[in-house]
């Protein structure tokens, strides 16, 4: 009999402890969205064209360094930066210019972004120039978007722009 009755206070108690647990798990309901609005993400991750052309080394110029640092060419490793512009609707939402990382300005540019928008159909319009030498974009996309309620789309650059 002592046997059963701390048994049944063990259960009372985890009882007590879990059902205010339970409670509490379940308020309030959480929404990482307000109704009728959807996300756009804009992650661009691209190496901008190389700044530059190589340059050949005469042999005398050559001649005259180590065994070791002798090359036929030498070549910039600066990358342009990106520029990006995303246009909704007619309305230019965003614009960015994003530098080449690294010591020597070569690496990956990288950028995101995120932007909440109102479902329904819209107008996008992505622009990036990823080389200085070139006035105006080297890369676009112009399309109709449908956006349903609580739906993400990712806005991304692989040898072009794929959405997502």
């Amino acid at each position: 009999m002592p046997e059963l009755r701390r048994y049944l206070g063990q259960a009372l108690l985890y009882a007590l402890f879990f059902l205010p647990l339970a409670w509490v798990t379940h308020q309030p309901t959480y929404r990482s969205l307000e109704a009728d609005t959807a996300v756009l993400k804009l992650a661009i991750r691209h190496p901008g064209k190389i700044v530059g052309e190589c340059t050949d080394l005469s042999a005398g110029s050559n001649a005259a360094l180590p065994a070791n640092m002798r090359r036929p060419q030498l070549c910039p490793r600066e990358r342009s930066p990106l520029d990006l512009e995303l246009i909704l609707d007619g309305e230019q939402l965003y614009r960015a210019s994003v530098a080449a990382p690294g010591l020597h300005d070569d690496g990956i540019a990288s950028m995101y972004q995120r932007f909440t928008l109102p479902a329904g159909r819209h107008r996008l319009e992505l622009r990036m120039n990823d080389n200085v030498a070139v006035a105006g974009p080297t890369w676009t996309l112009a399309q109709e978007i449908e956006l349903a309620p609580a739906q993400v789309m990712v806005a991304s650059f692989k040898e072009g722009f794929v959405l997502e």
